[in-house]
């Protein structure tokens, strides 16, 4: 029974007390009964009143912690991997097959022919061996200057990226778009770990490939050596 009835109940009940006995047409109601009915109705009304706010409050806060944010388009359009990811890639980039990796093959090729001095024709004029050992070296050290320039540049390039996600500490409106930025910063911490790895990796690989350049060339010398003490041996 909603309160407005209850009120038109007590005031019928309260008519009927001033009746004469046989005109009473009403049980007799308690009227602090009722009183206190009514008091238990409206406080009954605040309860689901205030249990409703709760439920909003609840919902609100559950929705704070679900959904998506879009923090993880945050850096979308930021080339990581820029270099090969393997030797033979590495290798691939001379010869124009570079496709995923265009300014590094086409940094490599020119730092290749700036570093040049002897023309193809003088190199087509040495022996085989030092031909091939010739250019050998000359890729390595292009290698090692292509791989520097291009983590120069995208080094450079990753402070405007990161700046990105500094400007959208601010927004984080709510605790799911705080906690998703959170998680954001860190994987592009990963990355940028990562990528710090594949670039002393490589620095390795191109240290290492110059020591076997070095080594084949004292092993040239020595053959050379061997040749020449055999051509001129005396005749006994």
């Amino acid at each position: 029974m909603s309160v407005s009835a209850i009120r038109k109940v007590l005031a019928l009940a309260i008519l009927g007390i001033g009746m004469p006995v046989a005109q009473a047409q009403f049980a007799v109601i308690d009227v602090a009964s009722v009183t206190q009915l009514v008091s238990e109705v409206k406080t009954l009304e605040q309860q689901l009143i205030t249990a409703k706010a709760d439920l909003a409050q609840a919902q609100a806060s559950y929705q704070s912690t679900v959904g998506a944010r879009g923090m993880e388009r945050l850096l979308s359009g930021t080339v990581r991997n820029y270099l090969p990811s393997d030797w033979n890639g590495l290798q691939g980039a001379f010869h124009g097959a570079g496709g995923s990796y265009p300014a590094f093959s086409t940094d490599l090729n020119t730092v290749l022919a700036s570093n040049a001095v002897l023309s193809t024709r003088q190199i087509a004029g040495l022996p085989p061996a030092a031909g091939q050992q010739l250019q050998s070296e000359r890729q390595a050290v292009a290698l090692l200057q292509a791989v520097s320039h291009q983590a120069l540049a995208n080094a450079s390039g990753r402070f405007t990226s990161l700046q990105q996600l500094i400007d959208a500490i601010p927004h984080a409106s709510d605790q799911k778009a705080a906690l998703d930025l959170h998680a954001r910063i860190d994987a592009e911490v990963g990355m940028l770990q990562n990528e710090q790895t594949k670039l002393q990796v490589l620095y390795q690989s191109l240290q290492a490939q110059q020591w076997a350049n070095e080594q084949r060339n004292r092993e040239q010398v020595v053959a050379g050596h061997g040749q020449f003490a055999t051509r001129f041996q005396p005749t006994p």
